[in-house]
């Protein structure tokens, strides 16, 4: 807007308060007294007139306007700061003309002092008081040259203050108009907020599907308060809705580790078996989606307000929709190089193939940028693979701050594998 552009535009020159200086022929020089300058240079001494004619018109329109508004006052002021502004001048007005009372009583008494003082000369006194008054007349005509200096100094401050005051009542405004730009984004964000809270709830908080017919990727689950870890006891952390088309006949079982904390009544045998019948169920073969929520900067923004790097939280776009312990049991995708490599006779082939294994994690990081979500403290993940692939793998998180997590695998063909993982 116009009312920013004298106090955030860089690089521009108020040609009001300009210098165009030529330099030569083809050159010339604007400036604003030191902080910008700008040498131009012309093709030819009749382009560098035309030029200069121009802006020297520019200039004088500038000046003229500057003039004009400053004349005109500001007249965006609220009706209460008139009212406001109008008694202060008033009451200014009022202690101005009390001063110029004091000053013609001052002029009065004086010129009545000094004539007293010229008859008392007249008079024949003696000597010795002779003296005495011309010391009198001699200070009471300094005290009225000291008060006429007062008075022309009160008035001095007064025009000063008449000039000035247009200009910090125009700064004023300025700020007044900063101040209301701020309320309403402040506004506008807490309305941006709200909706977002209750298209929040309205995404997740829908009635569960039946039973019978298993998760659809419509319906997803309600949002359930997260375990907190010991630093995050004032945050409050929700579960991204989980997005999983599963057939039908597949049904949703968890794993052994779970199951053993909600059912003591059973027994391990029966556990166990149901674990069996689980893997050799239908598995699926790919992740589920990335959740594709629309995002808004500013309320990422505000949530970073006031936080630690390590606190602010990311939209849940930015995330693949599995945990990091899945991410790393991945690395056994091509168990198949171990399996052989167990069957080994020479140790540099095998050495060959371990190592092949070893860069064989790699293999997708090209294509995944996302980062997999955080897991808790203490949660695990079980991938049991013993009757089609002969190997059954654990990871658990071990440590929050800093994150490590501890991967444990074995297989039937021969080899173990352990690693810790430690983001530094």
């Amino acid at each position: 807007s116009k009312a920013e552009m004298r106090h955030t535009c860089r690089g521009t020159i108020n040609l009001a308060t300009a210098n165009i200086t030529v330099e030569d022929s083809c050159n010339f020089i604007i400036s604003n007294g030191g902080a910008q300058t700008y040498h131009l240079k012309a093709s030819s001494e009749v382009e560098r007139q035309r030029w200069v004619t121009a802006l020297e018109l520019a200039k004088a329109k500038a000046v003229k306007m500057l003039e004009e508004s400053d004349d005109s006052g500001d007249e965006s002021v609220s009706q209460t700061d008139k009212t406001e502004l109008q008694s202060t001048l008033r009451t200014l007005s009022s202690k101005v003309e009390d001063l110029s009372t004091c000053n013609d009583l001052i002029a009065k008494h004086g010129t009545a002092l000094q004539r007293s003082l010229s008859e008392l000369e007249n008079l024949r006194l003696p000597a010795e008081s002779s003296e005495k008054i011309k010391q009198v007349n001699e200070r009471a005509t300094l005290f009225r040259i000291t008060s006429n200096a007062m008075i022309n100094a009160c008035r001095d401050f007064l025009m000063l203050a008449q000039t000035h005051s247009k200009k910090w009542q125009k700064s004023l405004q300025h700020e007044r108009d900063q101040r209301i730009r701020l309320e309403e984004t402040l506004e506008q964000l807490a309305k941006q907020h709200n909706h977002l809270e209750r298209a929040f709830r309205g995404a997740t908080v829908l009635p569960a599907s039946a039973p019978g017919t298993g998760g659809s990727a419509k319906d997803p689950c309600c949002p359930t308060k997260g375990d907190m870890s010991d630093e995050d006891d004032d945050n409050e952390f929700f579960d991204a809705p989980e997005i999983i088309t599963m057939p039908e006949s597949m049904g949703h079982k968890r794993t052994g580790s779970n199951i053993s904390g909600t059912s003591s009544d059973i027994s391990l045998d029966e556990q166990y078996k149901h674990q069996v019948e689980d893997t050799k169920k239908e598995k699926r073969t790919r992740i589920p989606y990335k959740p594709n929520y629309s995002l808004n900067l500013w309320s990422i923004m505000k949530n970073c307000i006031g936080k630690e790097l390590s606190k602010i939280p990311m939209p849940v776009n930015f995330n693949e929709p599995l945990s990091m312990l899945q991410r790393l049991t991945e690395d056994l995708e091509y168990h198949e190089l171990l399996d052989r490599a167990a069957k080994c006779e020479s140790s540099l082939e095998q050495l060959c193939y371990v190592a092949a294994f070893t860069v064989s994690s790699y293999s997708t990081t090209v294509f995944r940028t996302s980062k997999p979500f955080n897991p808790l403290l203490g949660e695990t993940f079980e991938l049991d693979r013993l009757e089609e692939n002969g190997y059954r793998s654990l990871c658990e998180q071990v440590s929050h701050h800093p994150p490590a997590a501890a991967h444990h695998a074995d297989s039937k063909h021969g080899w173990t594998l352990r690693q810790e993982i430690k983001i530094t």
